[in-house]
Parts: C-alpha cells; structure tokens; sequence
C-alpha cells in the first residue's frame, strides 16, 4: 500500500480551553478501499444468497447488491474506519481514555477519499507531589500480657450462665428482665416500648441514664425517671428529647462465670492447655491490630495524597468509575438481605466525588511506581497469603491455593503493591510514628 492510501495521523491538537484532555485524530479512507471493501462483502454473501427462482448462491450479482447492498457499505465502512481508528491512535503516542466519538467530515473537492474526524480524551499528565512536605502518621501499637488476659476475660464473660436471684439489687454484669414505657409529652413515642426486654448491665446496649435509673433495683420494683436524648441519637424525633420512662424489673439474674482451665481452652477449640490458648489469642491479637494499624496508616498517607491532587479526569472513565460504584452499592445491599428489586439504582453521580478521588490516586499510583521503580516480588505476596492463611487449621494449603490461584493471586498483589507505595511515601515524608494505646486500636478511635 503507497503513502497516498495509508490511513494515518493527519493532526494531533487540543481541542477546547475547558476540556484540556480532550484531542481529535484526523482519519482518512481510500473510496478504492471502500468499493473494494464492499464487494469482498457483497462476493461473501453472495454464496449464500437465496431467491426465490434460483439455486443457493446463484442469485445474480445485481439482485445481491440490491439485497445486500447498504448491509455491505455500512459492515465495510465500519470495519474500515476502526482499522483507521486503531493505527492512529497508535501512532499518534497518546495514552487514550476510553472510546471516541467519529464523525465524518464534510466531504471536500476530492471525492477519492473520506474524511472522519475521531473526538475523545487522553489521561493527564500526572506531576507527583513534593513528598518531603508532607506531614504523615505511621500507627504503631503493641499486645501486652494485660490485653491477652482482658481478651480472654470478654471470652469468659461471654460464656456466663445466670442464675436468677430473688431480691437481688441489680448491679453490673446482672441480666436483668424488665418492661418500659418512654413517653414524650405523655404521649407513648414509637420504640419506647417493651415488654420482658433483656439486657445485660454495664454492657452499654442501654442509654447511661436507663441503666443507671435500673442499677440497685429489685424484681418487682417500679420506677418513673425522666431521660433526655443525645442530640446526634439518630432518631429525628427524639435527638435531644425529654421524655420520661416508667419501669417495671420482672427478674435480676446473677451471672455465674467458667473458671479459666484446660476444659475452657478445649471449648475454644484448642488442644494444649491453657498456654496454648493464650499464645494463639495473643497470635490473633497482633494479626487483628496489624491489620488495623496498617489500614489506619494507609488511609492517612492516602487522604494526604489525595488531598495534593487536582488534574482533570477524563469523563468516560469518570462515568465508568461512577457506575461501578453504584452497582457495588447495590451488591452491598443484596449481601445484607436486602431485596434490591425494591430500591431504584443510585445515580451515579451521587459517587462523583469518590469516583474522582479514586481515579486521581490510580494514576498517582500508576505514576509514582513507573517512576520510582517501585516493584513487588514473590516474597511480597507470599508473606500477606501466609498472614492470611495464618488463622487456618491448615495454613500451608491455604498458602499454597492463594499463590496458584490467579486472581487471588492478582489480589493479594495489589495489597503488596500499596504496602510498598505506602512505606515509600512515608520514608520520603516528614513521619511521625505514633503510639496507639490497644483499646483504642480495637475502637477504632485514633
């Protein structure tokens, strides 16, 4: 094929000031190409042609074209103008963003060749930013003898058995067996009403001020004390209400403890003794408060990033994230019960902001990994399948089922991946590592 019927690259130019990732690719066809195109197509169908009159695929040429004719123009003509989409946009350099737009453009004196002009974004430049500014928080947090110890005290608690007491006073960790009546204005307000209700004191389920109302009360014991709401209760009607509850105590249970042996490490389903458990509760433990602390970390190295990112994204894949996002909302959704036929699906648009965000920090990532050489080896994904696997009763298998299968696999490496991307912004930044008490860990309050 000469230069004259080559589809090529015959402008390469910004379009308008308000879209700067938006460029246009000038597309050109041979009418020779076309025709010929054309009657390749038509000679195929042909072969197959039925008229009524003629055997199969001996209908006469005009009548094929007559049959068959706009069907081959358009086939050939698309079949064309993507082959000269994809070479140009090869090699015109550009990293394309999702799909163009062509329109053909009017034709000229030259009626030999058809003219398309191919509309659509490129990604943005992304210029890393000036990581040794930033401020940055690395989370640390230690398991002590005190918090295997408190945690196996949760695990006790759990386990208790109640014993009804007549003329028991009800204290903490008493179940107690009530009925209650909240009015507002002395009007019953819904949900403040139950009768038999059970709760264990001290536990938190309750207001403080129910439960301290209830402390020191006995079965059979009525009380009338008034309650205001918190601002943020949740509840529109009732955020920062004053209302009065009238209670009736039915049974106050005592509770009744396993002692901490042998037999209760059995019951956990661990065989070896009570040191046994301990060691594989403190082995759970630093599992769970790595995870959190790491997550923690994460989230704040990116949240600093994000915030130092403001190039344009481009649209479609700015649409395509925003669906994404919606569907997801759906299938959360599905996973807790919901039946979803009943919900209209989410605009897309209501995740705009996240979708941009988590655009913005793929291509940071993309780029600073390019840049910098970032890399994740075997070992890397080794060590998270083994982290993984550790809670198993066979972890080796477990292991060796996420490194062969593939797109767990794939998974687990993209969690390596923005390990190694975190620990290298925090080695380039001004981080200050930071002491996260256990409880708060587990609370998630830091």
């Amino acid at each position: 094929m000469t230069e004259q019927n080559e589809q090529v690259v015959e402008t390469v130019e910004a379009a308008q000031e308000e879209n700067p990732l938006q460029r246009t690719l000038e597309l050109k066809i041979l009418a020779a190409d076309l025709n010929n195109a054309v009657e390749n197509r038509l000679t195929k169908l042909a072969k197959n042609a039925r008229m009524p009159g003629f055997r199969k695929g001996h209908v006469p040429m005009k009548h094929v074209r007559g049959m068959y004719g706009m069907q081959a123009y358009d086939e050939s003509l698309n079949e064309l103008v993507g082959q000269a989409w994809a070479k140009a946009a090869q090699e015109s350099g550009l990293r394309i963003a999702g799909t163009p737009r062509i329109d053909a453009r009017p034709a000229a004196d030259n009626e030999d060749t058809l003219v398309f002009v191919a509309t659509f974004e490129v990604f943005p430049d992304v210029e890393l930013p000036d990581f040794a500014a930033m401020e940055l928080k690395r989370y640390t947090c230690t398991v002590t003898d005190e918090n295997v110890e408190k945690t196996i005290d949760v695990m006790r608690k759990q386990r208790a058995v109640y014993n009804v007491a007549e003329g028991r006073a009800a204290a903490d960790e008493d179940r107690v067996k009530l009925n209650f009546k909240g009015t507002k204005n002395g009007e019953a307000f819904n949900g403040g009403t139950a009768e038999g209700y059970v709760f264990v004191l001290g536990q938190g389920r309750m207001l403080p001020e129910f439960e301290e109302a209830v402390r020191g009360m006995k079965a059979g014991e009525k009380k009338t004390f008034p309650l205001t709401f918190p601002a943020d209760y949740g509840i529109q009607d009732l955020n920062g209400a004053e209302v009065e509850f009238e209670v009736e105590v039915l049974e106050v249970a005592e509770p009744s403890y396993p002692a901490i042996d042998d037999e209760f490490a059995a019951g956990l389903g661990v065989e070896g003794g009570v040191e046994k458990m301990k060691a594989e509760i403190r082995a759970n433990l630093e599992r769970e408060i790595a995870a959190r602390i790491e997550a923690q970390t994460k989230g704040g190295v990116m949240e600093a990033v994000s915030k130092t990112l403001t190039f344009r994204v481009p649209a479609e894949v700015l649409n395509n994230e925003c669906e994404a996002l919606a569907e997801q909302a759906m299938r959360d959704l599905a996973a807790r019960g919901m039946d979803v036929s009943k919900f209209p699906k989410p605009s897309g648009l209501v995740f705009k902001d996240q979708a941009e965000r988590r655009i913005r920090l793929s291509l940071f990532v993309e780029k600073l990994v390019d840049e910098k050489g970032i890399t994740v080896a075997d070992e890397d994904v080794r060590k998270i399948a083994e982290g993984i696997a550790a809670s198993y009763e066979q972890p080796e298998e477990v292991v060796n089922y996420l490194m062969n299968d593939a797109n767990r696999r794939n998974n687990i490496a993209g969690q390596a991946l923005e390990t190694k991307v975190t620990e290298w912004i925090l080695a380039n930044a001004k981080t200050e590592d930071v002491a996260v008490e256990f409880d708060d860990v587990m609370a998630n309050k830091f």
